[in-house]
């Protein structure tokens, strides 16, 4: 482990957060190993005795999370309001997966010789985004040990210190030696832990390019579990009956929030001609008032993107707009340097998506506005990508709502709320691009387990039960 990862502030290079051993493969497999041999006693500790460790680890976070808050605004960029909201979804996680995440991992009983029980897989390797870089990672971790599994966790290389900090809470919560191993590195250090042959799952987070990596590199592991939560290019549907000030508000800080760094986050608008000009303009009222400023400032509503490598991909994107089509109907501005970077909004005259700039995932404060003359072409409209995370629909009546439910192939789809909320008593996850049918949320139990079937007599032949032409004795 003689490389190093250094941690930098994107709201400041000069702040240092610390200095990170990256992991090669002989540490990666010794990791792993420590893994497999604490395995068989966590597996057989029993509920009770994991939940207890869980709880603690709940307490402990929420004892935390302003210290947490604090290390992911600095570390990652993120506003400090919705670094605390990320903090404090830690301990919620545990109370949603006790209380009710494992009744998805309970015994099945169909009658009195029928039955399925479901067991840990084993090792799981949790590789974690640097967007949400305590919650995500935790929405996989904490199921996993739950139900039994050992754990192998690499961070993002962009936010190594939030994993160390989790790594110490877990020890912190009496968590045995070998249950929760730590790596770091990047995408050569991910690679080599997902193809450990004794990792028994992946459970990723991350860009659908390297979820497709992950599963071509595993082609010949077909036993390995892969759970992939990918991007998105979310859509809104704004009909001519919805309330503008409401629909105006959930667009934008569904455009914004964490600096449109969110799988979730809305970069497509499709809106009813009638009332277009109006959301446009309530819509870019909205953005212009942004509060956009350092991360941990009081007040700062949306801080810097993770790094100067995202804002120039955003950029190299924001310049395509044109050429796609688009009429450039909103850029901010601020004074900052990059990484920081203001909301944009583009306009095009119709549903048409052909380009790259309209197809592929963003992930910055970018959206597009298209007219639709109709709910049924808006959901067209909607299903014209290769992605399918999150929708919402913006309309008084229900019966549209309903209409949308089943027909918009999306993960999530919303009534009168943006596209990043969530339920952590719900599924989590996406088709096509988006993910592989491995839903998170309430659901990662499911992932977490392999079921085992039985059929149970004790004992005594009925010859008469054996079929026509058996030999009795």
């Amino acid at each position: 482990m003689s490389d190093i990862l250094r941690s930098l502030s994107p709201a400041d290079p000069a702040d240092e957060i610390g200095r990170f051993a990256i992991w090669d493969s002989d540490a990666i497999a010794e990791a792993v190993g420590r893994a497999r041999e604490a395995f068989p006693r966590w597996r057989d500790a029993g509920f009770e005795e994991r939940a207890n460790v869980l709880r603690r680890f709940r307490d402990l976070t929420s004892e935390r999370k302003e210290e947490l808050a604090q290390l992911i605004a600095r570390e990652m960029g993120k506003a400090l309001w919705d670094a605390r909201g990320e903090a404090a979804l830690l301990p919620a996680k545990v109370d949603v997966t006790l209380e009710h995440g494992m009744a998805y991992a309970e015994t099945m009983i169909v009658n009195a010789s029928a039955r399925a029980t479901f067991h840990p897989r084993g090792v799981l390797a949790v590789l974690g985004p640097f967007n949400f870089p305590a919650h995500l990672p935790n929405g996989h971790i904490v199921p996993a040990l739950a139900t039994g599994n050992c754990v192998v966790f690499k961070p993002s290389d962009l936010t190594p210190a939030v994993g160390e900090w989790m790594q110490r809470a877990w020890r912190d919560s009496g968590l045995p030696p070998g249950v929760f191993e730590l790596v770091q590195g990047g995408a050569e250090t991910g690679q080599t832990l997902a193809l450990a042959e004794d990792v028994d799952g992946v459970l990723f987070t991350g860009s659908y390019a390297v979820g497709r990596a992950l599963r071509e590199a595993t082609l010949d592991q077909p036993g390995k579990l892969l759970a992939l939560e990918m991007g998105g290019k979310n859509a809104m549907l704004v009909l001519e009956d919805a309330d503008l000030e409401l629909a105006a508000a959930e667009a934008a800080l569904s455009i914004t929030a964490t600096t449109g760094q969110r799988c979730s986050c809305l970069s497509r608008l499709f809106v009813h001609h009638s009332v277009l000009e109006e959301m446009q303009e309530r819509l870019t009222s909205i953005l212009s008032g942004l509060q956009i400023g350092p991360p941990l400032e009081e007040g700062t509503f949306m801080g810097p993107l993770v790094s100067r490598t995202a804002f120039e991909r955003v950029q190299r994107m924001r310049a395509q707009a044109e050429a796609a089509g688009g009429e450039r109907v909103f850029r901010g501005e601020t004074l900052r340097i990059a990484p920081y970077i203001a909301p944009g909004l583009v306009r095009f005259a119709s549903t048409e998506q052909t380009h790259a700039y309209q197809r592929e995932e963003l992930f910055g404060p970018e959206a597009a506005l298209y007219p639709i003359d109709d709910l049924d072409q808006g959901i067209a409209a909607v299903n014209d990508s290769e992605y399918g995370l999150a929708a919402s629909v913006m309309t008084r009546s229900r019966a549209h709502f309903e209409h949308c439910v089943g027909n918009v192939r999306t993960g999530i789809l919303n009534w009168n709320k943006g596209t990043i909320g969530a339920s952590g008593r719900l599924p989590f996850g996406g088709g096509g691009k988006s993910g592989n049918d491995r839903p998170a949320g309430i659901l990662a139990t499911v992932y977490c387990t392999v079921p085992q079937a039985h059929l149970e007599f004790e004992g005594g032949l009925d010859p008469e039960a054996l079929p026509t032409g058996f030999p009795r004795s």
